[in-house]
Formats: C-alpha cells, sequence, structure tokens
C-alpha cells in the first residue's frame, strides 16, 4: 500500500530533489545515521526531543548535527559554506511535555555529519556521500558552536559504512 496523495506529494517536493533545504536536512541525516546503528539505537527525536537517538541497553544518547557545503540556495560553482554546528548548552530538556530543568548538553555522544561535494553529482540523499564525525560530549569545547576544522582536531570523519564500529568505539569509552 502506497502513501496517500497528498503525503506522497509533500515528500517529493521536501527529498525528491538531491539538494536538501537546510530546515529538512536534519531530519534526513538523522535518519541516514539511524540506517547505521539499527537496531541498538533508536530514533527518539521529535519537535522537541532531547536528544536524537538512544541505545536502551544502557540510555547512552546521541545528538546529531549537520551541515553542507552546497546548499539549496547555493549555485554548484559558487562559494562554500562555512559549516558551523550548534554545540550550545541547555538549560533543560523535554521529556514528552514535562520540562525537566537542567544545565548542559542532552548526550553523551555527538555525531556531525558533513557533506562535502559542490559538483553536479552532489545528493545529500546519498548516504555514502556524507563524512559523520563522532565526538564524545566530554571533548567539545565549552562553546556555542564548533567549527568544521575544529572538528577534524577531535575525531577522524568516517564514512557510512564504517559509522557503526566508530559509534561502539566512542560508547564502549564512555562506559569503560
Amino acid at each position: 500500500m502506497g502513501l496517500p496523495p497528498l503525503v506522497d506529494r509533500l515528500v517529493h517536493r521536501w527529498f525528491g530533489q538531491p539538494i536538501i533545504r537546510n530546515d529538512l536536512r536534519g531530519e534526513l541525516v538523522e535518519e541516514i545515521i539511524a540506517m547505521a546503528l539499527e537496531p541498538d539505537w533508536v530514533g527518539c527525536g521529535s519537535d522537541w526531543g532531547a536528544c536524537d537517538l538512544m541505545r536502551p541497553a544502557d540510555e547512552l544518547r546521541i545528538q546529531v548535527k549537520q551541515s553542507a557545503a552546497l546548499q539549496s540556495w547555493t549555485k554548484p560553482d559558487g562559494p562554500m559554506s562555512r559549516p558551523c554546528f550548534s554545540i550550545a548548552s541547555k538549560t533543560g530538556r523535554y521529556d514528552g511535555a514535562a520540562w525537566i530543568p537542567g544545565a548542559g548538553r542532552n548526550a553523551e555522544i555527538f555525531i556531525f555529519g558533513w557533506h562535502d561535494r559542490m559538483d553536479q553529482e552532489a545528493d545529500h540523499r546519498d548516504a555514502g556521500q556524507w563524512q559523520f564525525f563522532v565526538v564524545p560530549e566530554r571533548d567539545l569545547p565549552d562553546q556555542k558552536s564548533i567549527s568544521l576544522s575544529t572538528l577534524r582536531r577531535l575525531a577522524e570523519p568516517v564514512l557510512f559504512d564504517a559509522l557503526a564500529d566508530r559509534v561502539s568505539s566512542v560508547a564502549a569509552s564512555l562506559i569503560a
């Protein structure tokens, strides 16, 4: 059974082109990462979710951040976007509709997705075109945002096929 016509139209409009607009690309990258980490990790992101994925076995949490060199509003031969990822500390989190105060970041592991392609073959929907930086929260600097160059000093990028192994390694270092 297919999607209702309206939903099918919206999915095609939002995700039917290779370059996904900023406000939807985060959802796409969360799903790419979920596909790499299932079944050990489950998606828990929502409108107000405190984190994006959780491992039920030990309740470790992952926060996903992403950026892309080619934006829906830039030309392939235009200047590359300067990637910057928000890592600001929060004042609390939502658990369902309940607000739970508490300063800090809402995950033990951060995964930063970076799509660097600017050519005609650039396709945000292609999991193989993304690089992922897996960083324990404890290694992130105490600041509101982080640049790609700083991420490169904190972690080696991995591709989709190696993401699950890298996350397992980082998670093991946190519970050891």
